[in-house]
């Protein structure tokens, strides 16, 4: 990767000669022979290093050069540092003649001069090496790649060809289990050589969810790496079923997968397992529920394995290779997604088919190879060049795949190469947050800056080079295709971790990498014996936690060319104080990640002595509090973000002096005149993402309503109004004027119940994305509907959590005439929006466009209900001499408040009989004095009074251990809580929350009603680690413990009927069916009494034009 290294070094050389520092002034002779040399250099070190490979002399002379150009950009560094430090000390003296200052001088420009000569030898050496002569290119002196033919958004490269009949026998094959209800857990067996398509099938049909859902309860996917633990897979398995405990006995955690399993249908997919050692699989297998027609789907290069994992050979499928018309048809859909996936260019046609053909019907080598040419220029001379290249390669290679992935590394522009390598630090099967690298990234200096381009969006732009290349692969998006996260193909890790270590750009075997993730594993000698360390990143798997030894934080300093550190989910042996004085010594540092570290209050005034600092990350520190006044001295920051972090009040005045920064997150204006007012983001023109936390009417004056508009770069805005406080603030809100460029707009927990004025196409001419979530709206201003034929030019938009929204969709249609995507969720008011089930993801028609629908759908959700009616008997005698499934049919074409008016009524009438009988046997008299003489009666009495003396002690004990009482707790007091008791029910609630406060009612009352349970409940915006912990993602969320371990949640009202409105007796029955309360016999259930004048009907999607019953 010697060309990537130069070509990053060249970028920071030539925009730091521009800036015209002091120090680097005095060496502006040397450095610009050393920019003519490398770039001399240039034209010949793509093929250098691909020729490395074969020719030990230029793999040697390229680890020279690698070192020099490092050592070149240090003293680059140093002379920026420098020039820094005498600005600030000299006040207004000559300090250019002391002598630390001439002893630095005379090093350094000594030392450059030497390797320049070092330099012009080793391009002597490779010239003749190569044995040709050098030409000067311009595209290589410039260091700027041709642009590619089509790179405006991230394509969706995730298509498949030719699995139909692969697909169709796993699910046969899964439904005949599921039918049959075979009582030993099927085993199928995806089997064939790395890159041939096996994950690809398992996900394809593991992912067809209605059909799935039909016919299994649960599903578990589980990615098994090479290197791996029991008690790894069985976290993997509860993390699917919604369970992030941290239990460390593996005893325990099978105990609870087989708790969540019992009596369920289930699929498991054992994805990529390696090793014949499986007797692993053979103890958690022995721990599963049995029975009901489950299965397991096992994908492996090793047919043995397959075998010993109890696959029989029949249910064995090996996939074939993809023959030549399939391998073309897929080669089209990535390298022509331009032209939607056809060959428009006659020329190409031939030599595409010829790269084709040699890959061998092996999908992902298709993929690599397509996903290369996708970016190349449509010239017949340049697809020539790269099918000789791919021969070359196959010659020394005959793995097509590792041979494709090769070639696809070749062609990387240099800049994407050291973007690419970055990978090799995350272990197997992580999932890798895209904010995380390109922060990375941009911090080291390999994104390239383009004049009119943010460092941002060159960040995002690499993300997209290497995602359309296919080298890796996504994961999780957001509503309007963001891309949150991505992983790596094995074989492409096995290709990048090879690199990376002929490089020493990551491998800690070597003294002179320059990279290093911190992981629990992670050999801290090997670490802190490096002292040549560029970035230090937490590369920790979801769902864990970094422990850093007080050695390693203390080494910390001695790093003094750091320029990336990301100890983000990390927790320290020695107190925070410390390590932030040590990370203040690491004055080249340009991106700093504090995230998730909890015990953060504040950041020390030395952080200022961090003048190079670009990215400073501090979300999701929830005691954060302040942040130093001298926060507004770093003038390059360009990436601010404090989001979620609930303690800090505000930011420091004259933030808006930090003219550079592109990304604010989490801003919240002061209340009082000693913090940053949201006036001075009027200074802040480079802004493109901005989000804004508001919750008092005080934070916004009248003159600076206004603020936002000359925000000409501005294209995302979220605005959260989390935990605000009174109706002034709305209309605040109201009279807001975001720019009219605005591309991407979030509203969240918006107090008002109209929409604001300025919510309309006129105001907002260019949105395309629009996200509203939470909060009291009900209705939306008639502005929102456009007027004068201006309609939205909105495609995308998501709705979530609007339990009063009633919005129409055959007017949305209307005012929305782009739209292509619809997210919902929990928007019961929504009126004829076209959902057929729960989790349907698909399309329909309207006029000539296609939309997609993903949501929850509100009739869907009835079979929730039915299910519930079911469990708890609420049917008459008519009902109940049904099978289940009729019942189910009735019952789910009805509206919802139809099922529960019929099924309340008929309860009541029931208990109503049972109470009338029960009277009328007790009639009978009894002669209290012959009862009183009885001695077998005073034994029972005496008996009684030491039972109910026992049961009194117990209640007492129980009291003190904080039963019978619905108490808030902390985060510090919520482990002691939950294993002090053997059954704990924990509400994570959030306080503005309407349906927190329904689920707070009635779980006071069952907490008064059974002693037996400790209920609690828990702040979730205060409780961060736990949240994160037990991934907690709606509230409200109930949690149950046995014994300290977390067995079963209730997220939201789904398993209470997706309803306000519902009885104390509907939560309590759930409960008790969940075990972790008992039945309480002959106790009259107030709540259980139907109130026809508090009934809410919703409208169901069938007919939506009655609401009666």
């Amino acid at each position: 990767m010697a060309d990537a290294i130069v070509s990053v070094f060249l970028e920071k050389l030539l925009n730091t000669l521009a800036e015209e520092g002091l120090y680097v002034t005095k060496f502006r002779e040397q450095f610009e022979k050393l920019q003519t040399e490398l770039q001399l250099m240039q034209c010949f070190l793509k093929d250098a290093d691909r020729l490395k490979r074969k020719n030990d002399t230029i793999n040697k002379v390229l680890a020279v050069l690698r070192e020099l150009i490092y050592e070149a950009e240090d003293i680059l560094a140093d002379c920026q540092l420098q020039s820094r430090d005498d600005a600030l000390f000299s006040n207004g003296c000559l300090t250019c003649i002391s002598p630390p200052v001439l002893h630095f001088k005379h090093q350094n420009g000594k030392r450059i001069n030497e390797i320049i000569g070092e330099i012009t030898q080793i391009k002597q050496n490779i010239q003749s090496l190569l044995g040709g002569a050098l030409l000067f290119q311009p595209n290589a002196i410039n260091g700027k790649d041709q642009m590619t033919r089509w790179s405006s958004q991230v394509y969706d490269h995730t298509m498949v060809v030719g699995l139909e009949a692969d697909t169709k026998k796993i699910k046969d094959w899964l439904f005949e289990a599921a039918r049959e209800g075979k009582q030993e857990i099927l085993a199928i067996g995806v089997v064939g050589m790395g890159g041939l398509g096996k994950t690809t099938i398992a996900q394809k049909v593991f992912n067809i969810e209605k059909e799935i859902d039909d016919h299994f309860d649960r599903r578990m996917w589980v990615s098994v790496s090479q290197t791996f633990t029991e008690e790894q897979i069985m976290r993997s398995m509860l993390r699917n079923l919604g369970d992030a405990s941290v239990g460390d006995d593996a005893n325990e955690l099978l105990k609870k997968i087989n708790q969540y399993l019992l009596g369920k249908r289930y699929l498991i997919v054992m994805d990529d397992v390696w090793g014949e050692d499986v007797a692993w699989w053979g103890r958690i297998s022995q721990g599963l529920p049995k029975g009901n027609g489950s299965c397991v789907i096992i994908t492996t290069r090793n047919e043995r394995v397959s075998r010993k994992m109890g696959v029989k050979e029949t249910r064995i499928h090996r996939p074939k290779f993809l023959n030549k018309d399939y391998s073309w048809l897929l080669f089209q859909k990535i390298a022509f997604a331009a032209s939607e996936g056809q060959c428009i260019y006659p020329d190409l046609e031939d030599v595409g088919k010829e790269i084709v053909d040699k890959c061998e019907g092996l999908p992902l080598a298709i993929k690599a190879v397509g996903g290369m040419m996708l970016c190349k220029a449509s010239y017949y001379h340049e697809w020539r060049r790269i099918a000789d290249h791919f021969r070359d390669e196959l010659a020394e290679n005959d793995d097509s795949v590792m041979a494709s992935l090769q070639l696809s590394y070749d062609e990387l522009p240099p800049y994407l190469k050291s973007c690419f390598l970055s990978f090799s630090l995350y272990p197997e099967d992580c999932v890798i947050t895209k904010q995380q690298v390109v922060h990375w990234w941009i911090g080291e200096g390999f994104v390239p800056l383009r004049s009119g381009r943010s460092s941002t969006d060159a960040g995002e732009d690499c993300f997209s080079g290497l995602i359309n290349r296919c080298l890796i692969e996504v994961v999780d998006k957001t509503y309007n295709g963001t891309i949150l996260t991505c992983k790596m193909h094995d074989m492409v890790r096995e290709l990048v971790i090879k690199i990376a270590k002929d490089d020493a750009f990551s491998v800690t075997n070597k003294t002179n990498c320059r990279h290093s993730g911190i992981t629990n594993n992670m050999d801290r000698k090997q670490l802190t014996a490096n002292p040549k360390l560029r970035g230090l990143v937490s590369t920790t798997k979801s769902g864990e936690v970094n422990k850093i030894e007080s050695s390693t934080a203390k080494k910390l300093s001695e790093f003094r060319y750091l320029r990336v550190l990301d100890v983000s989910k990390s927790i320290f042996e020695l107190p925070i104080g410390s390590l932030l004085f040590h990370i203040g010594s690491l004055h080249h540092l340009t991106y700093l990640s504090l995230s998730n570290i909890h015990p953060l209050i504040e950041l020390p005034a030395s952080l200022e002595k961090l003048t190079n600092l670009q990215i400073l990350d501090l979300s999701y520190c929830q005691n954060l509090r302040t942040l130093p006044h001298n926060l507004i001295t770093l003038s390059k920051l360009k990436v601010l973000d404090v989001s979620n972090c609930g303690s800090l009040e505000c930011l420091p005045k004259g933030l808006g002096r930090l003219s550079n920064l592109e990304v604010l997150l989490g801003f919240r204006p002061a209340r009082s005149s000693h913090g940053c007012c949201i006036g001075e983001l009027r200074n802040l023109t480079r802004l493109r993402i901005l989000g804004l936390h508001l919750t008092h009417a005080d934070e916004v004056e009248e003159n600076e309503l206004n603020a936002m508009v000359n925000l000409r770069d501005l294209e995302n805005l979220s605005i959260s109004c989390f935990d605000s406080h009174g109706s002034d603030l709305t209309s605040k809100l109201d009279k807001l004027y975001p720019p009219q460029q605005l591309y991407e707009l979030s509203l969240k927990f918006y107090p008002g119940k109209m929409s604001p004025a300025w919510l309309n196409p006129i105001a907002l001419p260019l949105l395309k994305y629009l996200s509203i979530s939470s909060g009291n709206l009900a209705n939306v201003n008639q502005n929102f509907w456009g007027y004068n034929n201006i309609v939205w030019k909105i495609q995308g938009l998501m709705l979530e959590s609007l339990s009063d929204l009633e919005l129409e969709w055959p007017m949305l249609q209307e005012a929305m005439q782009s739209l292509r995507i619809v997210n919902v969720s929990w928007c019961p008011e929504l009126v004829s929006f076209p959902i057929d089930d729960v989790g349907f993801r698909g399309g329909m028609r309207a006029g000539n466009e296609r939309i997609s629908i993903e949501a929850w759908n509100y009739k869907g959700l009835n079979l929730g209900l039915v299910e519930l009616i079911l469990a708890c008997g609420l049917l008459g005698p008519k009902e109940r001499e049904m099978d289940p499934d009729s019942v189910k049919s009735t019952l789910s074409n009805l509206a919802f408040g139809n099922v529960m008016a019929a099924a309340a009524r008929d309860y009541q009438k029931e208990l109503l009989a049972q109470e009338k009988a029960q009277s009328s046997t007790a009639n009978e008299e009894v002669d209290l004095d012959e009862l009183m003489d009885d001695p077998e009666l005073e034994k029972l009495h005496a008996d009684r009074i030491a039972a109910l003396k026992k049961e009194a002690e117990k209640r007492e004990a129980l009291k003190r251990k904080g039963h019978g009482d619905y108490r808030e707790i902390t985060e510090g007091d919520f482990l002691g809580e939950v294993t002090g008791s053997e059954k704990v029910v924990c509400h994570f609630y959030h306080e503005e929350f309407y349906r927190c406060k329904i689920m707070d009612k009635h779980l006071k009352a069952l907490a008064l009603k059974h002693m037996d349970t400790k209920f609690i409940k828990l702040d979730a915006e205060n409780a961060p680690f736990f949240v994160t912990k037990l991934a907690v993602k709606t509230l409200p969320c109930v949690i149950i413990f046995r014994k300290g371990v977390a067995v079963d949640r209730l997220v939201g009202f789904q398993d209470l009927g997706a309803k306000d409105d519902f009885a104390m007796r509907t939560l309590e029955v759930v409960l008790i069916k969940k075990g972790i309360i008992s039945e309480k016999k002959n106790e009259d259930d107030e709540d259980d009494v139907y109130d026809e004048s508090r009934r809410r009907t919703v409208r169901s999607s069938v007919n939506h034009d009655s609401d009666s019953d």
